[in-house]
C-alpha cells in the first residue's frame, strides 16, 4: 500500500467523493429531465411555422415538417392541399368534400391552402391559407388526403420553402 501523508489522503478522499457526486449527477439528472415533456401549442399556420425555421447553413437545406405539431391533433385527423394549379375537377371535388365555396377562397395563384379534416362529427374543417411566394405547397397536386402525423418534406428553393424533395 502507498505510504501517504494525512494531507494527501484527504485530497484523495475528496477527489473520490467529488468523482462519485459527478457520476451520480451524470446518471440521475438526465433521467429526471426525461419525464418532463415540453408542451408546444399548435400555431395552426404552416407559413408561420416554416418562417421561424431557418436552414442550417449550406449543409442542411431541407426539413421534415410534422403537421400534427403545427395543427391541433385533437381536433383534426388529416390534411390535403388545395392549389390554384390543380385541375378544375380536382378543385371541385375538394371543395365539395370540405363543404367550401370557391368564392370564399383566392384561387388566382397567390395562395394555396392546407385543408384540415375535422376529427369529430359536426365540426368544421379548417382552411390554412399559405402565401405561395413564401412557402410553395403547390409543387405537386395532391389528389388524396394524409393522416395528420404524415410528415411533409420541404426544401429551400430560391429563398423559399418548397414542398417536395429537392434536387
Amino acid at each position: 500500500m502507498l505510504n501517504l501523508s494525512s494531507q494527501s489522503r484527504r485530497w484523495i478522499v475528496l477527489a473520490a467523493v467529488l468523482w462519485l457526486v459527478l457520476l451520480a449527477g451524470i446518471i440521475f439528472i438526465p433521467q429526471s429531465r426525461s419525464t418532463e415533456v415540453a408542451q408546444v401549442e399548435p400555431t395552426n399556420s404552416l407559413s408561420r411555422s416554416l418562417q421561424q425555421t431557418r436552414p442550417g447553413g449550406e449543409v442542411v437545406t431541407a426539413q421534415l415538417v410534422d403537421p400534427s405539431r403545427i395543427y391541433d391533433a385533437e381536433r383534426f385527423l388529416g390534411y390535403t392541399t388545395l392549389c390554384p394549379n390543380e385541375p378544375e375537377e380536382l378543385v371541385g371535388a375538394k371543395l365539395d368534400a370540405f363543404g367550401l365555396n370557391a368564392e370564399d377562397l383566392d384561387l388566382d395563384g397567390d395562395l394555396g391552402y392546407v385543408l384540415l379534416i375535422p376529427g369529430g362529427q359536426g365540426e368544421e374543417p379548417m382552411v390554412d391559407a399559405v402565401e405561395l411566394d413564401r412557402v410553395d405547397i403547390c409543387t405537386v397536386p395532391q389528389s388524396e388526403s394524409f393522416p395528420l402525423n404524415t410528415a411533409m418534406p420541404f426544401h429551400m428553393d430560391q429563398g423559399r420553402w418548397t414542398l417536395g424533395m429537392g434536387q
